[in-house]
C-alpha cells in the first residue's frame, strides 16, 4: 500500500494531548489518516519520547507509541533518499531544522502526499500540508 500521509513530531503530540475543546475533532481526523495510511520515521519518534515525556514519563510515552503502532501508525526507517534529499533541502533552507527537512523528504520523492502538521517550515519548504480545518 502507498504511503498516504506522514506526520511531523509537534503534530503528533498535538494529536495524542489535545486540548479539551479540540479532543472529539482531533480525534477523528487523526482516526481518519490512520485508516487512510499515515506514516511516521524514527526521528519523529525520537522528538516523540522527549517531548511526550515531559508532560508523562519515558514508559507512558513508550506506550502511546505502541498503541499508535496498534491502531495503525506505520514506523519507517530514514533511508539515504532522505537524507540526500533533506541536505539539499537545508542548503536553500538553513533555518529549518533537520527533521523537519527529513520528514519533508518522504513527499519530495513522492513516499507522502503531504505532512499532516500545520508548521510554517513545511511551507518554506515547498511541501503539501494537511491539518484540521
Amino acid at each position: 500500500m502507498p504511503l498516504t500521509s506522514i506526520t511531523d513530531t509537534r503534530r503528533l503530540i498535538h494529536l495524542e494531548f489535545p486540548t479539551i475543546q479540540e479532543s472529539t475533532k482531533t480525534r477523528l481526523f487523526f482516526e481518519h489518516e490512520l485508516r487512510k495510511h499515515l506514516f511516521a520515521p524514527t526521528i519523529v519518534l525520537t522528538e516523540f519520547i522527549e517531548g511526550a515525556g515531559t508532560k508523562i514519563d519515558k514508559e507512558a510515552a513508550k506506550n502511546r507509541l505502541r498503541a499508535l503502532k496498534e491502531k495503525g501508525l506505520e514506523i519507517v526507517e530514514l533511508g539515504e533518499k532522505q537524507a540526500l534529499i533533506a541536505g539539499e533541502l537545508l542548503l536553500t533552507h538553513h533555518n529549518v531544522p533537520i527533521t523537519d527537512a527529513l520528514v519533508a523528504s518522504y513527499v519530495k520523492s513522492g513516499d507522502a502526499e503531504y505532512v499532516l502538521t500545520d508548521d510554517p517550515h513545511y511551507k518554506m519548504l515547498n511541501v503539501k500540508t494537511k491539518w484540521i480545518t
